[in-house]
């Protein structure tokens, strides 16, 4: 005797009919809810109701894929599904899946509402939690604004109209090396000089000064010269023997200029890089047949400047530049009002020449004023400009080589007045400001943090070029 026989209430063996020899003997039919094993234990109690049913039942067929009996009911008669749990597997049946008719019963909470629910957690759960980055950045992390500049919607930049024409591509490599074996730094990338991150810095606080509709006025050029201690009356010795950045402006003054001998060497050091240039277009044809014909476009230009001293009630006194083109007949005048906004001097006595970088505005004075400028005022300098302008567009810088005669009025002995001409010597680099601006807007608004900072370098870098052809010619 078994667990299920004792389960079912069955007779012991002692007590069975007899005919077992005949394997004929038929058991009663059991409900479909007797527990027959331990498995059917696991099935709910059987309803009263469904018990009920059984008695009504009027005829039995039987299935021709299975031993079971199913009941045949009226064609109006409903039967209320049963489910069974006859397996594990339908004890976890968390969707009350009907296994015999693979049928899915519906589910009465609302999806819908249940999605709400979900939704207003969420959002609650973003209110409460703290955010992974700073809706505004601490204090020690923000960017300076002058304090011109506070309060104002400068924050974001607003990006030239007009569009670089350069390409964006890196100019200094600062991750790798040429040779595999060596490493550019321990970290992998090369620090920025110090002096050019220097100068870049001061350009940056300068321009954040700027307003974007007097940018096309703006004026950025490198002028040689040395810088002359007012004590001494020489240039200043400070004790340090590399290019630096000098900052005590108060006791010196740059003496701008070039000699002779070096102002006619950096001439002819950019003549021989044009010489080469065709050279090298003449030797490859093919090769550079995209190249531009020329290094360098060379303008020359005979211009005479007059400056005035205009003074107007209840304004600051302005210098007013009116300048002569003498390559014209009729001659063309044109006027600005010059601003020098700041200055930074850069020091480098392993060189001939310092260089003095200055900012400045070049307002446009209307053509329809200078006639009556020149009549009611007299100028209080003159200088006669003969120069050659070489524009290297790949560099984004001028250079300007000019020759300047300054008329000097004496008298000799006899009374007479004598005009005598002081020649000098002079050179200036100016940068494209257009790109230097695209440049800065870039890095504000963080599509690219190393282009400003690389144009600065380029331009200096041209300098330092030229400065170091004539320290050579010195030195011969």
């Amino acid at each position: 005797m078994n667990v299920g026989s004792i389960l079912n209430d069955e007779p012991s063996p002692s007590k069975k009919t007899t005919n077992d020899d005949s394997g004929d003997s038929v058991r009663p039919d059991m409900s479909t809810y007797q527990r027959h094993s331990l498995v059917n234990l696991l099935n709910d109690p059987a309803p009263n109701n469904e018990l009920k049913t059984k008695e009504t039942k009027k005829d039995w067929s039987e299935d021709e894929h299975s031993n079971f009996r199913v009941p045949v009911t009226e064609p109006n008669q409903q039967l209320s599904p049963v489910l069974r749990r006859s397996s594990i597997a339908d004890i976890t049946n968390e969707k009350d899946v009907d296994i015999s008719s693979s049928t899915e019963h519906p589910i009465e909470q609302d999806k819908s509402e249940k999605d709400e629910d979900e939704l207003t957690r969420i959002s609650k759960l973003k209110s409460t939690n703290k955010p992974r980055r700073y809706t505004e950045p601490p204090i020690w992390a923000q960017e300076w604004i002058p304090t011109s500049y506070q309060g104002t919607a400068n924050g974001t930049p607003v990006v030239n109209a007009q569009e670089s024409s350069l390409s964006s591509k890196r100019v200094f490599d600062r991750s790798s090396t040429v040779n595999v074996d060596l490493e550019c730094s321990i970290t992998g990338v090369i620090p920025p000089p110090s002096v050019t991150r220097t100068i870049a810095e001061w350009i940056y606080a300068n321009f954040t000064e700027i307003p974007d509709d007097q940018r096309k006025y703006v004026e950025l050029e490198l002028k040689f010269g040395t810088i002359i201690d007012k004590r001494a009356g020489h240039r200043i010795d400070i004790n340090v023997s590399t290019e630096c950045i000098f900052t005590d402006n108060s006791n010196t003054y740059f003496d701008m200029g070039v000699h002779e001998v070096g102002w006619n060497d950096m001439c002819k050091f950019l003549d021989d890089l044009e010489k080469s240039y065709q050279d090298e277009l003449r030797r490859s044809p093919q090769a550079n047949s995209n190249s531009p014909k020329r290094k360098f476009n060379i303008l020359e230009s005979d211009i005479t400047d007059n400056f005035y001293q205009i003074t107007s009630r209840n304004e600051q006194p302005k210098s007013i530049r009116i300048s002569k083109d003498n390559l014209l007949d009729p001659p063309r005048y044109t006027a600005i009002n010059k601003q020098r906004l700041s200055s930074l001097f850069i020091h480098n006595p392993s060189s001939m020449y310092d260089l003095r970088l200055s900012l400045s505005y070049e307002n446009p004075i209307a053509d329809n004023n200078i006639d009556g400028i020149i009549k009611k005022n007299q100028p209080t300098l003159t200088r006669i400009k003969k120069r050659n302008s070489w524009t290297h567009r790949p560099t984004v810088t001028r250079f300007d080589m000019t020759r300047v005669l300054s008329p000097r009025e004496s008298k000799n002995k006899s009374g007479k007045k004598i005009v005598e001409q002081d020649q000098s010597f002079e050179v200036e680099l100016e940068v494209d400001t257009l790109e230097l601006f695209n440049g800065f807007d870039k890095f504000k608004s963080g599509a690219d943090s190393i282009r400003f900072e690389e144009l600065v370098e380029i331009f200096v870098n041209n300098a330092r070029c030229l400065n170091n052809r004539v320290t050579k010619l010195a030195n011969k």
